[in-house]
């Protein structure tokens, strides 16, 4: 059986190309920080980047929402 779908669109592609290096990036810092430390450092990584376009949009709900949930993750681990 082929698989004759179509071809991805440019938005698709480049989801696609992002996801691959999101996931690049984890295997990176979990291979250089081991599992817990590495997945943290992956969080962090994420939310600033995350922030940084918030604040360049001037989202100022995004970026409440990410303050959120970075003290939500500092009272989670430090309790």
């Amino acid at each position: 059986m082929s698989n004759a779908s179509r071809p991805l669109t440019r938005h698709e592609v480049k989801a696609q190309n992002s996801r691959a290096y999101l996931l690049q990036q984890r295997d990176d810092y979990i291979r250089r920080y081991g599992e817990d430390l590495g997945a943290f450092h992956f969080l962090v990584m994420l939310l600033k980047t995350q922030g940084a376009k918030a604040h360049k949009r001037g989202d100022v709900q995004a970026l409440r929402l990410l303050a959120n949930d970075l003290h939500d993750l500092y009272v989670k681990h430090t309790q």
